[in-house]
């Protein structure tokens, strides 16, 4: 399998993560597409920017520094559903860096 798809699979997998909560909360689509697309590109990019040499790291900067400018727009709408955004990008990030870091060459 080429990295490339194994990147957009670890996408789709912290993707569906990510929504499971927001369709049981029955959040608006738009946000539940966001997310969505956010992780599977993310899924992408993580492999390939490299901050730093520790896999699980580098998902988590990566992931924090893509995800920054949109939580100044969750903050205006959400304020109290920010710390959730920061904490699952966090551990999504990890996530992503971690089996990118085994799985893609």
């Amino acid at each position: 399998m080429s990295n490339y798809v194994i990147s957009l699979l670890i996408g789709f997998i912290a993707a569906v993560i990510d929504i499971v909560p927001m369709i049981v909360r029955k959040m608006d689509k738009i946000f539940i597409i966001s997310a969505f697309s956010v992780w599977v590109v993310l899924g992408l990019f993580i492999p390939k920017i490299n901050f730093v040499a520790i896999s699980f790291l580098n998902g988590i900067i990566v992931a924090v520094l893509f995800v920054l400018p949109m939580s100044f727009l969750i903050y205006k709408l959400d304020p109290k559903g920010l710390p959730a955004v920061i904490i699952t990008t966090i551990v999504l990030g990890c996530g992503v860096g971690f089996f990118s870091g085994m799985f893609v060459g």
